[in-house]
């Protein structure tokens, strides 16, 4: 499939080197230019009382964090653009691995890189086939980013998107990881907004496992040779019907997983799994106040290591780590509260509720509980999720915020969030304290 792309990506630049050759023999062009300047400021100040329930010693964090970006478009006139994005992080206060996150210079904090830099070319309206071409470091998202999305971190590649018909548009994509022998690559097909199927590939050779979406290469316990792997190629199927209304909305997601991991010790794990994410949402008024409501339940089908586990799912927004939950962050595959080993496939069930009581402060709570596929023999009962299959309860969180919103260019937020982990699992947990967070953020952007 990577040699389609690679000859079609080919086809559409030889197109439009084409049209470029008729316009300059035809039209005389005056270029118009322009330049747009977007900024970005994120700031948050958080205190973690219990984050990594592998050591049996408390591990509190308190932190400030902050993340910036300025994006800079050109455009040169209706075809060509082009976009780059300047961005800096960084962590003051106590820090540990939980917070890494896959962008450059991680060990410089508020060190500037540059998240995406891409040109954009695209065909006249009234073009027969028209297609737009995406070339640099940029942006892919499909779907609900249960399987692909760039994490506010650009992968350098290409992207073709065609419009077949008024319904139907077809994205064609293919990228490198950096500094690794890792390829990603697939196709999309839109129709109409309402269904997404996506095929895509990752062709993991770099030597060495992912976790989290971030490389397991420099981690202290590659000694035992735990993380070595000869190569881990996966193959995705992703079908998505979704419809978003006024009033009500909906989002059903299921997705495969196929392919092969090879490890240094001739160990080989055939991959055949798959994930079914549910989503539904209201939108109305009570009392005469804005509200919402939203239900979710996804499950991760598990064996072991034969699980559903894509290394770009979408886990990170360039301050911290997100997910189902504020505190355990939780997508198909991992979390952000530090687990024991053996647990394998994340399935959750939540509730959220919002109101706006006044028209620039807004409230809500939100109510998640978490299981396993698979589980340690000593993980104990699943609780309620056995009736959906799981092996092992992961516990619960309670969430509560407080927002104010200044039209569009400020915004403050209180978080918190109370994790209470599974009380039956203390053979596994080395503790089964609860963990809770404090948070308050400040994004603004101009």
């Amino acid at each position: 499939m990577r040699y389609a792309v690679a000859i079609l990506m080919f086809l559409f630049a030889a197109s439009s080197l084409l049209a470029d050759q008729s316009d300059s023999v035809n039209v005389s062009v005056t270029p118009t230019i322009s330049l747009a300047l977007d900024y970005d400021l994120q700031f948050r100040a958080a205190y973690y009382s219990n984050i990594d329930y592998t050591s049996a010693k408390r591990k509190s964090v308190d932190i400030f964090s902050q993340y910036l970006n300025l994006n800079v478009i050109g455009k040169f006139d209706k075809r060509i653009e082009m976009s780059a994005k300047i961005a800096s992080y960084g962590f003051s206060g106590k820090y540990d691995n939980a917070f890494a996150m896959p962008y450059e210079d991680e060990d410089k904090d508020f060190s500037f890189f540059l998240e995406t830099a891409f040109l954009k070319f695209k065909t006249e309206k009234d073009f027969p086939l028209p297609y737009t071409i995406y070339i640099g470091k940029q942006e892919f998202h499909y779907g609900s980013g249960l399987v692909v999305d760039s994490d506010n971190t650009g992968l350098l590649g290409a992207e073709a998107t065609v419009e077949l018909s008024k319904f139907l548009t077809i994205d064609m994509f293919a990228s490198k990881v950096p500094n690794e022998n890792f390829s990603f690559y697939g196709v999309n097909f839109n129709f109409d907004s309402l269904i997404e199927f996506t095929i895509c590939q990752e062709r993991n050779n770099s030597g060495f496992l992912y976790k989290k979406g971030l490389s397991t290469k420099d981690l202290a316990d590659n000694s035992n040779n735990s993380n070595k792997i000869e190569y881990d190629n996966k193959t995705f199927y992703d079908l998505r019907i979704a419809s978003e209304g006024k009033k009500y909305g909906y989002a059903v997601e299921a997705a495969q997983q196929k392919g092969r991991l090879s490890k240094d010790t001739a160990e080989k794990v055939d991959y055949d799994a798959y994930m079914l994410s549910l989503n539904g949402a209201w939108h109305g008024e009570i009392l005469k106040k804005d509200a919402d409501a939203n239900i979710l339940f996804t499950y991760s089908g598990a064996k072991g290591e034969n699980c559903f586990s894509p290394t770009f799912a979408k886990r990170y927004n360039g301050l911290q780590r997100i997910g189902y939950g504020t505190l355990f962050a939780a997508n198909t595959t991992d979390s952000f509260v530090v687990i024991p080993n053996g647990y394998y496939g994340i399935n959750t069930l939540g509730f959220s509720f919002g109101i706006c009581p006044f028209n620039a402060v807004g409230a809500g709570i939100a109510y998640f509980l978490f299981s396993a596929s698979d589980a340690p023999a000593d993980a104990g009962d699943t609780g309620f999720a056995k009736i959906y299959g799981a092996k092992a309860d992961l516990g619960k969180e309670f969430d509560f915020f407080v927002k104010y919103k200044y039209k569009h260019y400020f915004d403050v937020i209180f978080d918190f969030a109370f994790y209470t982990p599974p009380s039956k699992a203390d053979k596994v947990f080395a503790n089964t304290d609860s963990s809770y967070l404090f948070q308050v953020g400040i994004i603004s952007r101009f």
